[in-house]
């Protein structure tokens, strides 16, 4: 469903990453042209097609973590730029949890015990987060965290994401529908979003 609170961030974000060029296209252009008012018109412009590339852009990767969440039932709001993620398994599906992180080609070390450490690989790069996992011995639920790390969460794309992009992920792994099962979110918001080259990295 689409978020107006999360697209406004992304869009902010993305315009935040476009700034060093929005200081040197303008600077550029007098440099080549000179001062005129044709340059000062054009200098003028820039502000203006860059707010409309970066709408675009944040709207890209909106989309991107829609599809990213669609079937798990995980909604997609403003707090999927939030660096940690908990959320709840149930009972019947912490077993395969368990048996899928220690086969999944995403993570690594995996420290099993009562309760499960490791590291999630979101995308294609080296950069990772850290997981847990907390077994309740009376439900057999288990409660799964998710921390980004901080040089992911300084990053444009899906990067800015990185949290709920594994969060996602793992919950697709074990075939759970958590439409019944909201996860919780803890956290300050990501302050960056989005590039084009970026959001489309798995």
């Amino acid at each position: 469903m689409f978020d107006r609170r999360l697209l406004g961030k992304l869009w902010l974000a993305t315009m935040a990453g476009f700034l060093p060029l929005m200081v040197l296209m303008p600077l550029k252009i007098v440099v080549n042209d000179g001062l005129s008012w044709a340059t000062a018109g054009e200098v003028a412009l820039q502000p203006f097609v860059t707010a409309f590339v970066s709408l675009l852009l944040a709207l890209y990767v909106h989309g991107t973590l829609l599809r990213r969440a669609r079937g798990t039932g995980i909604p997609v709001t403003a707090q999927a730029l939030a660096p940690t993620q908990e959320h709840t398994v149930p009972s019947d599906r912490a077993v395969r949890l368990r048996s899928g992180l220690s086969t999944s080609d995403r993570a690594w070390d995996v420290v099993s015990g009562d309760q499960l450490h490791f590291r999630w690989r979101p995308f294609r790069g080296r950069r990772s987060v850290m997981g847990s996992v907390t077994f309740d011995e009376t439900s057999g639920e288990g409660c799964l965290r998710l921390e980004a790390d901080k040089a992911l969460m300084g990053r444009p794309g899906l990067r800015g994401a990185s949290a709920f992009v594994a969060l996602c992920q793992i919950v697709r792994l074990v075939g759970q529908d958590a439409s019944n099962l909201p996860p919780r979110h803890d956290g300050k918001e990501a302050d960056l979003a989005a590039t084009a080259g970026e959001a489309g990295e798995r």
